[in-house]
């Protein structure tokens, strides 16, 4: 709570909600995906090398490409991105009223600059704090429909008598047919074709997506030089979601990318939490979705 960081790829889940939301694309919409592109003056890359891909919006989110999300966060265009981020609860208090708590960092898109819209498309040049980020993929498990975040159960007065604290506010993000979209995208990314294959549990279906940021050098005020973030955010059962589990590490020294470094954090964490619970297991496989045009 008292640390903003960059979201990266965990907040591509909004740029595809926004998108999906306002009807400028679907889920098997077909996008020329190179490995690079050129915005401005700057060339923005996928993490690894390849040729042209036909991917589908599906696709997009299960290989996390960044290109492919610009693409998606340029139909959406800076002033609906800015408005789902909003929606989502970045750029304000959670609500929480704890000491210390940092907002984080979204600006205005009158404010934003040539390559603002492609960076934060993907999760780069906005910051964030750890329930904000949780709040998103709660909202995305809840069918989308946002519930304000709460730590506080009750009080307890002097005689002993508990008072249930008032019911958190509740607000309609994206529709429920949106969030089941995203719900099976999320689930593509522990699939076998997904950045988050660590993160998978056996007997359970999960959903997820994987970050890796930039850190700012706090030297330099700038990238490179300041590591990296690594993330995964997610739910399970993918299908009847119980459970929300978040890890962010910064600046892990070994693996960096959020898959590999956060991936296996959270399948420890989520697994325990579902047998602490009795959480039964998923009956029945994820359906299978388009991730490339020739499938």
């Amino acid at each position: 709570m008292g640390e903003a960081f960059e979201p990266g790829s965990t907040n591509k889940v909004i740029t595809a909600a926004g998108a999906l939301e306002e009807g400028v694309t679907t889920p098997e919409r077909v996008y020329t995906v190179p490995d690079s592109l050129q915005r401005h003056d700057q060339t923005f890359n996928d993490s690894e090398e390849h040729e042209t891909e036909r991917m589908t919006l599906n696709g997009i989110m299960a290989r996390s490409s960044n290109v492919g999300m610009i693409l998606v966060g340029e139909q959406l265009g800076a002033k609906g991105l800015y408005e789902y981020l909003g929606k989502f609860g970045f750029g304000q208090p959670t609500g929480l009223d704890l000491p210390g708590e940092n907002a984080g960092i979204l600006t205005d898109p009158d404010e934003w600059w040539g390559t603002q819209l492609p960076s934060i498309s993907f999760g780069q040049g906005l910051s964030v704090n750890a329930v904000q980020l949780a709040s998103v993929y709660a909202t995305v498990a809840n069918d989308g429909v946002r519930v304000e975040p709460t730590v506080v159960a009750g009080t307890v007065d002097e005689s002993g008598t508990f008072t249930q604290a008032g019911d958190p506010k509740r607000e309609r993000v994206v529709s429920e047919k949106t969030a089941d979209e995203l719900k099976l995208m999320l689930e593509a990314v522990t699939g076998d074709e997904g950045t988050a294959q660590e993160a998978r549990i056996p007997g359970y279906r999960v959903a997820g997506k994987t970050g890796t940021a930039n850190r700012v050098d706090p030297d330099t005020g700038g990238y490179p030089g300041g590591g990296y973030t690594s993330t995964f955010a997610g739910f399970a059962p993918a299908d009847a979601p119980e459970l929300i589990v978040q890890v962010v590490l910064h600046d892990p020294q070994t693996s960096y990318y959020g898959g590999e470094a956060a991936g296996p954090v959270f399948a420890d964490v989520m697994s325990f939490g579902m047998k602490t619970l009795q959480i039964p297991p998923t009956e029945g496989d994820a359906p299978n979705i388009r991730l490339y045009e020739d499938e």
